[in-house]
């Protein structure tokens, strides 16, 4: 590929400067995995943390997302009980729903400079008590009011998860696992998306759609008690004792060898680029592949007390940045890395696509030819399920072990646009599914084939959605915070104006002329990952001054 460096001459001199989110993946034998971000020799840092320590926060964080948009979602297939009974008309749900999305764009920009400077913990805790009292809000509804208000608070409570769980993923994981851990990510979201409408039928079917609500609050209740004592900090600052930090890459004062020069090791991970010491290099065995690190764990760095692991919160050490930098900064960044730009247009389509078929399901169905029951409509959220699990493997492991052969034919050097080479399945199968759903919906086809269309969407909400946001991982970690608030931002913006313009839509221009309209539209957007393989690395070189800039005024800022 055009982007690519040529490893006879990057791989291989050491004087070369790498861009930002260019790092070593393989060592020059092409027999070891080398961990970047590079862990400290501190056994509290996160990316030290044993697997079970990390299963149980990826467990509790993909419980909190799963229930977050459980909470906002598995109200669509109740609208025809909600009709009958408080008589809301479908247009005003519809509303409701855009209100929903709506608060989905404001609420990382309200809780998420509070997880950069006082940690993740303490937001994902109160927000979990949030979505139980809007469950529970939600069960005893009796106006339109209620049901307004319900939706604005709970989606700008769910909206910390689109944020939050990429950067824990960052705090826990090395680049070569993100994509897995983001296909999880993924998948809970489709989870919540998908799935609780289908529960949500059958329970408004057996129980009546208030227990819908009651289901909810029992489990948002109990995962909020649960979380509060065993969800971790994972925000992690170098402890300084005695004036000693613990051991990082390249903190050794000794010269670099002969025809090396010392570099800005933000943007350079790799160890042929680092100068050379008495770090000792630690080898470990993970999933089959040996991964190897440049300092051993010291362990003579005691373990941080339980107090200390569940603090009600941990605030950045020596804060020199102002606080409200984070409120304003994320749209900056936002046009300033075309990289960000890029993943905030995937991303914001895949959820405008989701929104488009969860608005339909709910408006067409019931009536004829269709004629569907409310777990009719639940189930109609199988196929899309189905399709974006198969995507977020596609989008996760897949690409994952993708980059890491790739890498070791680059002569050990990984480039974030090697994700990119396999975004042409999901970016072709988003727009096909859209054409295929929406084009025999509106001629009343047999469901069986609308379902087909709605697999394919779903692949390419999970391929797309996993693919972009790692992209933007990999390329931009240390200002990643506000970065994923300006994706969350625009990807919001998109699903609130889907949802409030999709009835006049159908209104004005047919079901058959809006789906060729948007999907039209998605192909289009999805082309555009053409000039980032092209022209991304270039783009990112361009940008490393400015990277550089932004990055030192973050809260996370580790300084390796």
């Amino acid at each position: 590929m055009a982007n690519m460096m040529d490893p006879e001459s990057e791989a291989c001199n050491s004087t070369i400067v790498l861009s930002p989110g260019t790092i070593r993946l393989e060592d020059m034998e092409g027999d070891h995995i080398v961990l970047s971000p590079q862990p400290t020799s501190d056994p509290n840092d996160p990316l030290n943390w044993t697997q079970w320590r990390k299963g149980i926060q990826m467990f509790l964080i993909s419980m909190y997302t799963l229930m977050a948009f459980a909470v906002i979602c598995i109200g669509t297939p109740l609208w025809a009980s909600l009709n009958i009974e408080l008589g809301f008309s479908y247009n005003l749900l519809n509303d409701a729903y855009g209100v929903a999305a709506g608060t989905l764009c404001i609420g990382c920009i309200m809780f998420v400079p509070f997880a950069l400077r006082y940690g993740r913990r303490p937001v994902y805790v109160i927000t979990w008590f949030i979505l139980t009292a809007v469950s529970i809000w939600s069960a005893k509804t009796e106006n339109i009011g209620d049901w307004m208000a319900v939706n604005a608070i709970g989606g700008a409570a769910a909206a910390v998860n689109e944020t939050l769980y990429q950067l824990t993923i960052s705090d826990l994981f090395f680049v070569h696992q993100r994509g897995t851990m983001n296909g999880l990510y993924v998948l809970m979201v489709l989870a919540g998306n998908y799935l609780a409408p289908v529960v949500g039928g059958y329970i408004n079917a057996a129980q009546g759609w208030r227990w819908a609500f009651w289901y909810c609050t029992i489990f948002c209740g109990i995962f909020s008690v649960i979380s509060l004592f065993l969800l971790e900090e994972t925000k992690y600052h170098l402890p300084v004792v005695n004036g000693i930090a613990p051991s990082v890459p390249g903190s050794s004062e000794a010269p670099p060898e002969k025809g090396e020069k010392h570099i800005n090791p933000k943007f350079a991970d790799s160890p042929e680029t680092q100068p050379q010491g008495n770090n000792e290099t630690a080898a470990r065995n993970t999933s089959g592949s040996t991964e190897r690190a440049l300092v051993e764990i010291d362990h003579s760095i005691p373990l941080k007390p339980y107090r200390e692991r569940f603090a009600c919160w941990s605030p950045a050490p020596h804060v020199q940045t102002s606080f409200w930098h984070h409120f304003y900064q994320p749209f900056v960044i936002l046009f300033t890395f075309p990289a960000i730009a890029f993943a905030a247009l995937q991303y914001g389509f895949t959820l405008a696509a989701l929104s488009v078929l969860s608005v339909t399901q709910a408006d067409l169905f019931p009536y004829a030819p269709y004629d569907f029951s409310t777990i009719g409509i639940g189930n109609l959220a199988l196929p899309p399920f189905i399709g974006g699990l198969l995507g977020a493997i596609y989008g996760g492991p897949l690409v994952d072990w993708y980059i890491i052969w790739y890498a070791k034919r680059n002569g050990g050097i990984y480039e974030p646009e090697m994700r990119l080479h396999l975004f042409f399945l999901p970016g072709v199968l988003m727009p096909a599914g859209l054409l295929l759903y929406g084009l025999t919906t509106a001629e009343g086809m047999p469901w069986i084939i609308t379902c087909i269309g709605g697999g394919f969407i779903g692949f390419g909400i999970g391929g797309i959605s996993d693919i972009s946001v790692t992209y933007i991982q990999d390329s931009y970690k240390e200002i990643l915070g506000d970065g994923l608030v300006g994706v969350a931002f625009v990807r919001n913006i998109f699903g609130t104006i889907l949802v409030f313009v999709i009835s006049p839509m159908i209104s004005g221009m047919g079901v058959y002329n809006m789906f060729v309209f948007l999907g039209v539209l998605s192909f289009g957007i999805s082309a555009t990952y053409i000039p980032m393989l092209i022209w991304g690395k270039k783009m990112r070189i361009k940008c490393a001054a400015k990277y550089a800039m932004y990055a030192k005024t973050q809260y996370d800022y580790r300084p390796l």
